[in-house]
């Protein structure tokens, strides 16, 4: 297969992602566009019927994107915004190239976002695609960094998906919250980089040629018993798992890795916010100009997601707390599916 293309961003965003995007948008692509050929923002006009992917405003907020999305472009910059199309004719074409089927799923079993992920995969019409969600923020300043990750992956054929260190660097380059089994640690061109067997759709860079080398045609993995009845309470399709499970499963099965790397100085890293709140869309500014300056504070190196000491959580993890009991009680009340 032939590539318009070499190298592409593509970012994923959704109408319920306008508060951040307002902000994060503009700093995303002033990051990216300076290491790839196109930017390609993609928005999911697709409205999951329940959950937390549903939400309020949603019409209001899709006016605004589709406005903020268009004022980006030019400058100098090929920035290209297109809507995700889930006519028959655009899903046969998306369900093929990766799944040899003429069709496939819009949402996975929890009402988030899967077609939506592939359409913009493709659409970016290039070998290597970094993607990422509309939320993440990116430090380190390096406009190298896309060509360091891509030699890395023509050095060893088993890494399928690249991205940027995990968290802003400590002295040491620890990471932490990668769960009960570290990461293995490793040196890329001399630099510090953590290999996975996991996937995380907020961040990859994709070797799409290596993709269709090394797996072929992607399954539709389904989610168990009590997922699918789940699925069906809230009024979602129980036909597949999150696309990030499904990549996964895919990397341990076939012997892959992902692989986040620093790269070559001044380096490049991510970060997450873990929660929304007035905290959070309150001192966004300022959390981009931390995040683009460095100047972030000792107790936020090694993580991945955006901490206290640059965001008052304190609220939103009181709220997040409350629901979760509420689920909780569902879940009783439903006999242990819900």
């Amino acid at each position: 297969m032939t590539y318009r293309y070499r190298t592409a961003a593509q970012i994923s965003t959704y109408p319920l992602d306008y508060p951040h995007a307002a902000h994060l948008l503009a700093h995303q692509i002033r990051v990216w566009a300076p290491m790839v050929e196109r930017v390609v923002v993609t928005i999911d006009t697709y409205r999951s019927r329940s959950g937390r992917y549903r939400g309020n405003r949603y019409d209001e907020n899709l006016r605004a994107l589709r406005e903020l999305a268009l004022s980006l472009r030019g400058a100098g910059r090929q920035v290209d915004v297109i809507e995700v199309d889930y006519s028959p004719e655009a899903r046969r074409e998306v369900a093929r190239a990766f799944f040899g089927q003429d069709d496939m799923p819009a949402k996975a079993w929890d009402g988030g976002p899967f077609y939506a992920y592939f359409y913009g995969l493709h659409h970016a019409e290039a070998r290597y695609v970094a993607h990422f969600d509309g939320d993440m923020l990116f430090g380190g300043g390096s406009r190298t960094w896309m060509d360091d990750a891509i030699r890395c992956m023509e050095a060893d054929p088993d890494v399928l998906l690249t991205g940027p260190f995990p968290g802003p660097p400590r002295p040491d380059f620890a990471v932490f919250g990668h769960g009960d089994t570290p990461p293995r640690r490793e040196q890329v061109a001399g630099n510090a980089a953590y290999r996975f067997q996991f996937v995380s759709t907020r961040i990859f860079m994709m070797d799409m040629a290596r993709l269709r080398e090394r797996v072929g045609t992607l399954p539709l993995y389904r989610p168990n018993a009590r997922s699918r009845l789940k699925s069906i309470l809230l009024g979602n399709p129980p036909d597949v798992i999150e696309a990030e499970r499904l990549l996964g499963r895919i990397l341990r099965e076939r012997g892959l890795y992902r692989v986040d790397m620093l790269g070559a100085a001044p380096g490049l890293w991510s970060l997450h916010p873990p929660y929304r709140g007035p905290n959070f869309y309150g001192g966004l500014p300022r959390l981009v100009e931390a995040v683009e300056s460095g100047h972030v504070p000792a107790e936020q190196r090694g993580h991945y997601d955006v901490h206290d000491s640059l965001v008052d959580w304190s609220s939103e993890r009181l709220r997040t707390r409350r629901h979760k009991r509420l689920l909780r009680l569902l879940k009783d009340r439903l006999g242990g599916f819900a």
